[in-house]
């Protein structure tokens, strides 16, 4: 089962566009949402942006480095695989 991994970004911010870049390559599933689409999402993360959220965890934020989406896209892998195993036996 995929995770939820949800971008939130806004246009016109130099971080967000580079965070795009990044996570299309390691979270192809990734949806890009614009921050100031949503009055709570604008309040939640407007500061913050780019966000990168996994099943509701905020766990990127800011620069990215692109060696910590790879950890993520690698662990996160690694526990689908993991449970889809679990659940096969």
């Amino acid at each position: 089962m995929e995770k939820v991994v949800v971008l939130f970004s806004r246009e016109g911010c130099h971080l967000c566009e580079r965070a795009e870049d990044f996570v299309k390559s390691y979270f192809p599933e990734c949806l890009v949402l614009n921050v100031d689409s949503d009055e709570e999402t604008s309040r939640l993360y407007g500061a913050r942006v780019p966000v990168l959220v996994i099943e509701g965890k905020a766990v990127l934020e800011g620069n990215f480095v692109e060696a910590e989406l790879l950890r993520l896209a690698q662990a996160t892998t690694s526990q689908d695989e993991y449970h889809g195993h679990l659940n096969h036996e």
